[in-house]
């Protein structure tokens, strides 16, 4: 039942609040008709009945009402990535410029999401986020691998079930907007349904996605090749293991008690970019992320053994030697220099708030 309900809410979106609003409004249809002959007992159950049109109101008025842009901010328009754009281009057979996004930020990461407009139903908009920390240590061969990962999702309609979480859950959201838990009885009724509603999502939608997950891998590798794969899945664990050591804790380190903003995480990779990249430093971090990982049930990715598992290895499989970094052959020189002096100023300035209140 808890699947179908949550295979429900993965169609419809913002939509699969229709049957508890339709519910709501036969129940206060039927309290009016049952007025005139049970007056008392109507009268007790006024409260709850206004209550529940009030949450039923919200909920309707959640369908209309939510904001529905695409995240711009940093994007690569073609001029600043073309080769990034022919990427995908080759590999999204569903391609179309006019709705298509590429933008980065500052995360070891990709993804991919999807918006629509008017009312969630029509102008579906894909953006697809590459992190600048990839395409600084990662070849042009691994991102592609990332990028047709992400394409995956996309063909599969993962992102299309996403966006629909986002939207039901944000409709459901709206009867706290309109109904304040602080100064409403229906907020303060609402606001633990809702709150436990969203912790079985969470639960059912990390189980969904991991699944997800190995299925993207596996469309990918039809495209890419099983090996080229595994090896983009060796380099991110291992650039993740090599980040956390050279980059990330020393920075911890530096921000304890410091009186001013230290260099930022991109400086740090920029300046250490060939020690992260060491071939015999990766293929041991990545064996490290193997031994340490551990199969956490509230996450959204499956760990690494299994991805590779899944792609049919037993073991860490031997890669290629990273090339010129991506950054280099995907991103023209003035775009790149532009994007990194952007994402290191928002990190200063989230940085000097830390300082100021001292971590």
């Amino acid at each position: 039942m808890k699947r179908f309900a949550l295979a429900c809410i993965l169609q419809l979106g913002r939509y699969a609040v229709l049957p508890i609003v339709a519910l709501a409004w036969g129940l206060f249809v039927l309290w009016l008709m049952l007025l005139d002959d049970y007056t008392r007992a109507a009268l007790v159950t006024a409260p709850l009945m206004f209550c529940l049109v009030t949450a039923a109101v919200a909920l309707a008025l959640g369908i209309l009402l939510l904001p529905t842009r695409a995240d711009r901010s940093n994007a690569l328009d073609e001029t600043m990535a073309p080769h990034l754009w022919r990427i995908w281009r080759e590999l999204d057979p569903a391609f179309a410029k006019r709705n298509r996004t590429p933008r980065t930020d500052a995360a070891l990461n990709a993804s991919i999401g999807e918006t629509r407009a008017y009312a969630g139903i029509f102008g579906q908009h894909v953006t697809m986020t590459v992190g600048l920390p990839l395409l600084m240590i990662f070849d042009e061969r691994a991102v592609r691998a990332v990028i047709a990962h992400e394409v995956a999702h996309a063909e599969l309609q993962h992102i299309s079930g996403g966006a629909n979480l986002l939207d039901f859950l944000r409709a459901c959201e709206n009867v706290l907007h309109y109904a304040n838990p602080d100064r409403t009885v229906t907020g303060r009724l609402a606001e633990p349904l809702l709150r436990s509603l969203l912790i079985w999502l969470n639960s059912e939608y990390s189980t969904l996605s991991r699944r997800d997950e190995l299925a993207a891998d596996s469309r990918a590798a039809q495209w890419i090749g099983q090996a080229e794969m595994a090896r983009a899945l060796t380099l991110l664990a291992g650039c993740t293991v090599r980040l956390r050591e050279l980059v990330f804790a020393p920075l911890e380190s530096d921000m304890l008690g410091a009186i001013r903003v230290p260099a930022t995480p991109l400086q740090r990779m920029s300046a250490q970019r060939a020690e992260i990249r060491a071939d015999d430093a990766l293929a041991a971090a990545a064996a490290t992320a193997m031994t340490e990982e551990k199969d956490d049930p509230d996450s959204t990715h499956p760990p690494f053994s299994k991805r590779l598992a899944n792609l049919g290895y037993t073991a860490i499989p031997a890669i290629d030697p990273v090339e010129t970094p991506a950054i280099e052959r995907l991103l023209v020189p003035e775009a790149a220099r532009e994007l990194s002096a952007r994402l290191d100023a928002e990190w200063r300035k989230m940085a000097q708030t830390w300082v100021q209140v001292g971590m």
